[in-house]
């Protein structure tokens, strides 16, 4: 009788529970994910599972993504005149496209700035390339900036656009092609006057350029190469470089080491904001020397942590959150080409799948997922 009644406890408290959830779930707007189905975008209902198809057709090579507050989808549509996209905006809530012609045509990169009143993309412009801002308010673009005004005999071009952490500063590279390869230099745009400063290394030819951002932007860490590669046929070079502190306004440059023919390793900015590195050094023993070191007692070893592996990859590692952070789609492999992508609860670390599509199993190539769409609904944490 005491098992019986302890069992008929579990079932009503979880009973109550799934009750609340759903009751919850019942009195808050669903979070929707987009995916593309065919020639078709589909919306899914991630309470329920039901899909709604927009109404409009996609191309292979068309690109889709999330404005920051989920009204707008970015589309980056195939642009069959041009190398590169169309740019438009489709209004999800209307079903409609935002503008009956496209915002720029000849289109290679674009995303929305946060306050999702502007739109930064870029358009190859024959043996140029530019960079542009769009202004929802005015419906209007300007340019801020091109690799070469007027005509150029050499391709030249804008790469790897990213924001700083705190989305002040736009950073790119500029290339020139040269002899099989690329010269390049990187670019640093404050978004808010549209000044930028631009960083070469002392010889760009196959130069890369990684900044590595203080929390508050306005300093940045990068490492400069003498020389970035011997030739086109031998893009390789013993050297390692050294560590430079730069200012993000004034592209004031401060070096930090003077070692080229080491390397610095682990750059990063300590939660204190200092700058922190280290530095891999090299040792050479004689037999008699590795056998003289002196032994160490076990209590003086630093030994590291060990590894969490928890931590590491994270029991949600590869779910994507959906603004209900009690929600989250997931893919599983599947035999075959198919894969499945499963919707359900991620409550304690635990994913319980409620519903599953199936997908290719070529989804991230082809630009099938576009996920969640954005929300600032205050969802409840269970």
């Amino acid at each position: 009788m005491r098992l019986s009644t302890r069992f008929q406890l579990m079932l009503m408290i979880t009973f109550c529970l799934m009750t609340t959830l759903a009751d919850a779930q019942d009195d808050q707007p669903a979070p929707q994910f987009l995916y593309r189905d065919g020639n078709h975008l589909v919306l899914l209902d991630g309470y329920t599972g039901e899909a709604t198809e927009l109404p409009f057709e996609v191309a292979d090579g068309d690109l889709f993504s999330w404005s920051p507050d989920g009204h707008y989808l970015l589309a980056r549509l195939q642009d069959d005149e041009n190398s590169g996209y169309c740019l438009n905006l489709y209004d999800v809530d209307k079903l409609t496209w935002a503008y009956d012609e496209p915002i720029s045509c000849a289109v290679v990169e674009a995303f929305f700035s946060d306050d999702e009143e502007r739109i930064y993309y870029t358009t190859d412009e024959k043996t140029n390339e530019a960079l542009w801002v769009y202004s929802l308010e005015a419906e209007a673009s300007r340019k801020l900036y091109r690799t070469n005004e007027g005509d150029y005999e050499n391709d030249t071009g804008i790469s790897k656009l990213q924001w700083s952490p705190t989305k002040t500063y736009l950073t790119f590279e500029t290339y020139d092609w040269m002899l099989g390869g690329t010269l390049n230099s990187l670019v640093v745009m404050n978004v808010e006057n549209e000044t930028y400063t631009t960083l070469s290394a002392s010889d760009t030819y196959y130069a890369s350029y990684n900044p590595i951002w203080s929390a508050d932007d306005r300093w940045f860490l990068v490492t400069l190469l003498e020389e970035y590669s011997i030739s086109f046929s031998m893009p390789y070079t013993n050297q390692r470089g050294d560590l430079y502190l730069v200012n993000a306004d004034t592209g004031t440059q401060y070096r930090l080491t003077y070692t080229p023919a080491t390397q610095e390793t682990d750059i990063h900015w300590t939660d204190d904001g200092n700058i922190a590195f280290g530095i891999i050094t090299a040792q050479e023993l004689t037999l008699e020397q590795a056998m003289s070191i002196e032994v160490v007692p076990p209590d003086e070893i630093v030994t590291p942590e060990p590894v969490d592996e928890e931590a590491y990859f994270g029991p949600l590692a590869d779910v994507q959150v959906s603004p209900d952070p009690n929600l989250g789609a997931w893919v599983t492999p599947q035999v075959g080409n198919l894969d499945e992508l499963k919707i359900g609860s991620i409550v304690e670390g635990e994913r319980t799948p409620d519903f599953s599509i199936s997908i290719p199993d070529s989804y991230q190539s082809d630009n099938i997922l576009i996920g969640w769409r954005p929300s600032d609904y205050p969802y409840p944490q269970e």
